[in-house]
């Protein structure tokens, strides 16, 4: 920590915390573990002159995002030392699954993925109302008056928009993908968890800081472009070309656990831009999630994926190469004895004519001879070594990169195989659920909190149809389960999950207290050319008007207590849903 709570002492503490990711983290080599990505290598020249690369890299990716990022995210909520609030979490159940995707959550997660792959570690930011200055404060609303409506944090004093990501809005919580290279962490900090404060570097426009309504003692502020972020930085020419567009402001913000604060200020400037004041954010701790591929057991910073594979990166591009060469070299070639041969005749040695007779003085045996090398067959042997090697390295298997294996292989042989990779694979999708897991959960303490007008959400009642109930966050306040659908990023399995999805329907489909609900949108969500929620029919109760979150609960636990009258609107409505799928 700093040794007091003023610009100087946080400067330092940062420093040394930048110092801690390059040293352990080898941040520095970031951008060129990207760059590995993008097709960008030592000595890569595009002409005959460079290498031949094989982008071992990208290949890696390519077979792990796809197989640990959420393609279609579901959570199941459940209560949590509340007896009696099942309904309540089937309520949340539906507010967090709507959420995520208006909150773009599969997109951040992705991207989160890729992260992780190139730099170890994957980071995502949660907050309310504004990505930068979090929910405006009470009294400032007041002050705004007909401006109420107006998604304050977004619009500066001139009326003129000071930020643009469309999926921060107003009176809704937001979660973003945030770049390790602009999160710093306190030196020897271990975990996120452990972190006394977390320092958050952004980039922006001077004019846009100038004219935030947030920020205070910005009159006499002027552009630093890359203070504290540009030093030994690898990108020092990326922001050199973006300082040609306008003035940028280096911006730290920290948020500092151990006092409960929020404040930000710009190296160089001897004055906060935030003054610090109470962070309303630091639910459950502070307001990030982050994951890890390979966690190191002493330091926060820990070896990428790339980092382990750069010695196969490095080792197969110059195996391609000597392949390349020896290509070159093994092409025809052949020498004759001087003044045997016309040059005429050589001419048509050379032309693409079939059959052509060649005139030559003595004999032809002596006269010329072929040379013909070949490409050595280890070269490729070992090409195939090293891709092993990588794959081994991150747990793929030949039919994950969608290579059949060679050889003939029994149905045993290939479900050991797929078996050992999907234990590996288990383990960093299982990372990435707790990762949603976690930001579910912090996003639920957040509307819990600020959702005090009344929302409206579609929950799916006992009898299997869909009911519009209105509630606000504090009446589902609570701490719930949060489960997250794990299988939901592996396509081989749909067909069995679908038919074992259907054995429990029918097997629990008497049963009026079993959640067959819950079962019918699983089975539903199988099909992602539908929208599980309009399958399901409407209920009547709620055609005409929202029903009161009371009243949904009074209503379903009265029609729980009527197992006839449940039986029989329960029915009713699968055969609906039968005749449509």
């Amino acid at each position: 920590m700093p040794k007091d709570n003023t610009i100087e002492s946080w400067k330092d503490s940062i420093e040394s915390g930048i110092r801690y990711k390059e040293k352990y983290g080898q941040s520095k080599r970031w951008k060129v573990y990207r760059d590995y990505g993008r097709g960008i290598f030592p000595g890569f020249v595009g002409s005959s002159e460079g290498i031949l690369p094989y982008n071992l890299t990208h290949e890696m990716k390519a077979a792990l995002v796809p197989n640990v990022y959420f393609r279609n995210p579901y959570v199941s909520i459940s209560p949590r030392f509340k007896p009696g609030f099942h309904l309540n979490a089937k309520i949340v159940e539906s507010i967090d699954n709507w959420l995520i995707q208006e909150l773009a959550v599969k997109k951040a997660m992705k991207t989160a993925v890729i992260d992780c792959y190139y730099t170890d570690r994957g980071i995502l930011k949660l907050g309310y109302d504004s990505f930068y200055n979090g929910p405006a404060k009470a009294s400032l609303l007041s002050k705004m008056g007909n401006l109420l409506n107006t998604p304050l944090g977004e619009f500066g004093k001139k009326g003129e928009r000071v930020e643009y990501d469309v999926n921060v809005k107003q009176g809704m919580p937001w979660l973003n993908r945030i770049m390790p290279d602009y999160i710093v962490v306190p030196f020897g900090i271990r975990r996120l968890e452990d972190c006394p404060w977390i320092d958050h570097i952004v980039v922006r426009r001077l004019e846009d800081v100038k004219q935030d309504k947030m920020y205070v003692n910005t009159d006499k502020l002027e552009g630093t472009h890359i203070e504290m972020l540009g030093r030994n930085n690898p990108y020092t020419d990326y922001y050199s070309e973006l300082g040609k567009d306008g003035d940028f402001v280096e911006i730290h913000e920290i948020r500092d656990y151990k006092r409960g604060e929020i404040k930000a200020f710009v190296p160089g400037h001897e004055k906060w831009i935030r003054m610090p004041e109470k962070d309303s954010m630091q639910l459950e701790g502070l307001p990030y999630v982050d994951f890890t591929f390979n966690e190191d057991t002493e330091f926060y910073w820990g070896p990428s994926d790339v980092q382990l594979l750069e010695p196969q990166q490095l080792e197969i591009n110059e195996t391609k190469t000597q392949a390349m060469y020896h290509r070159r070299i093994a092409l025809l070639k052949f020498i004759y004895e001087k003044n045997s041969i016309d040059p005429g005749e050589v001419d048509k040695l050379l032309s693409e004519k079939v059959g052509p007779g060649i005139e030559v003085t003595g004999d032809p045996n002596k006269v010329v001879a072929i040379l013909q090398p070949h490409i050595p067959q280890d070269l490729t042997m070992w090409t195939e070594q090293i891709r092993s090697e990588a794959r081994s390295l991150l747990g793929h298997s030949r039919q994950a990169m969608g290579e059949a294996p060679p050889g003939r292989r029994t149905k045993y042989e290939m479900q050991v195989v797929h078996g050992g990779r999907e234990i590996r694979m288990d383990e960093r999708r299982d990372i990435v659920a707790g990762a949603l897991s976690k930001s579910v959960r912090k996003i639920n303490q957040i509307i819990f909190s600020r959702w005090d007008k009344e929302q409206v959400a579609q929950v799916v009642g006992y009898d299997g149809a869909r009911y519009w109930v209105a509630y606000t966050g504090k009446e589902n306040q609570a701490e719930y389960n949060v489960k997250v659908d794990v299988e939901s990023m592996t396509p081989n399995t749909k067909a069995m999950k679908k038919q074992e999805i259907v054995q429990i329907i029918q097997m629990l489909g008497k049963n009026p207290r079993a959640n067959i609900d819950y079962l019918m949108k699983m089975l539903l969500r199988e099909y992602e050319w539908m929208d599980a929620m309009q399958i399901l029919p409407e209920a009547q109760e709620t055609r005409e008007r929202p029903m009161g979150q009371k009243e949904f609960i009074g209503q379903q636990n009265k029609m729980l207590s009527d197992t006839g009258a449940l039986n029989e609107r329960a029915g009713r409505n699968a055969e609906m849903v039968g005749s449509i799928i």
